[in-house]
């Protein structure tokens, strides 16, 4: 199932295997046309399984929250979805390169926990019966994968439409295929708009990506809340969207100006995390258990450490980011000390305990 089939030129993907059924294998073609075959039949007509795996030739995708141990020992956890070249394989060892950073890694192919995400294919050279345009889909998907491979993440600080045209005269360059020119058109404003969505979620402009928490304080100290809901990368621009249903379009100076902060969330531990303000006025800690007994025994010595924590809280229906995966949690309301060196301090003293055990 969903292996890479050809037949020549001709390319597709098997989508079901049936047992009991006369023609078992069925094939979605390049063209959208599933067609059910006999093992016969596949012998016949040559149609071969696609090597999933080709150094230069085969993009590999980290499903979001992987934590991978690497041949040096280091731990490396990939938040988001991130796609890589593979750049060599042997029998046993892997190595892949990230395509936005440039960073390469090694694993055992045995335990790589990658998936295929796609494949750059050369069709055999043949003389073609008719050479017929390249249809919109075909001319979009050259146009992503053309994108992943040669577009500099530096260019987003200063994207203009005039740096766009030149992406994609370099684009239409590598192109070696016959298209019309509107579809053309079409399918590279689609693709180029896709891919700066996905760079606002994993790469940002000057740091800041979609979803980035912020906050403002108010003129009553208290502190409004909100995130980055959009980025314009040709204006240099952010839409805050705030928790009282406010939108506003800020540039990053603005924001300064403005002493709206970023609020960054760490992890200290699976059990410790706290969220902190880029001006680090705002702190706000987390500590989270696996039971609710657990919790209830761990109170006391850690209002001895940290202050005064809140009454418990039931995650388990809660989709919050920083709920830690545990079903019942604190937050710290009020830290014991008032500088926050020393409350970051208590915190990491926490972070080392074993909260998985009773105190």
């Amino acid at each position: 199932m969903n292996e890479i089939a050809c037949q020549g030129n001709h390319y597709g993907i098997v989508t079901s295997i049936n047992s009991d059924s006369y023609r078992p294998i069925t094939i979605n073609w390049d063209k959208n046309e599933p067609f059910a075959y006999t093992e016969d039949e596949i012998r016949v007509l040559k149609i071969k399984v696609v090597e999933q795996l080709l150094p230069q030739k085969t993009i590999v995708s980290m499903p979001p929250g992987t934590t991978v141990l690497l041949e040096n020992g280091e731990q490396i956890k990939f938040d988001s979805r991130q796609e890589f070249l593979l750049k060599n394989k042997s029998d046993c060892l892997i190595l892949i390169q990230n395509i936005a950073t440039k960073e390469t890694y090694q694993f055992q192919l045995n335990y790589f926990p990658g998936k295929v995400f796609a494949h750059l294919i050369e069709p055999a050279t043949v003389t073609p019966v008719e050479n017929l345009p390249s249809s919109q889909h075909e001319l979009k998907y050259k146009a992503e994968i053309w994108l992943l491979l040669e577009f500099d993440c530096l260019l987003l600080n200063n994207l203009t439409s005039a740096s766009e045209q030149q992406l994609k005269q370099r684009w239409l360059q590598s192109l070696d295929c016959p298209f019309n020119p509107d579809n053309l058109d079409a399918a590279w404003q689609i693709a180029f708009s896709q891919f700066l969505q996905t760079q606002a979620k994993k790469v940002g402009l000057y740091g800041l990506k979609l979803g980035t928490k912020i906050l403002q304080q108010t003129v009553d100290n208290r502190f409004a809340f909100g995130h980055i809901s959009d980025i314009n990368f040709y204006q240099s621009s952010f839409l805050l969207q705030w928790d009282d249903g406010e939108k506003i379009s800020l540039s990053y100076l603005e924001m300064k100006a403005l002493s709206i902060s970023i609020v960054n969330l760490v992890q200290l531990s699976d059990n410790v995390a706290y969220e902190i303000s880029s001006d680090r006025y705002y702190l706000k800690a987390y500590i989270g258990f696996r039971t609710k007994k657990l919790a209830k025994a761990w109170l006391r010595p850690l209002k001895k450490i940290v202050g005064k924590l809140s009454n418990l809280k039931d995650c388990r229906r809660e989709q919050e980011h920083h709920s830690l995966g545990n079903k019942w949690q604190y937050s710290v309301e009020k830290f014991r000390h008032k500088k926050i060196s020393r409350r970051l301090q208590d915190l990491e003293t926490i972070a080392q305990l074993d909260l998985e055990k009773p105190p």
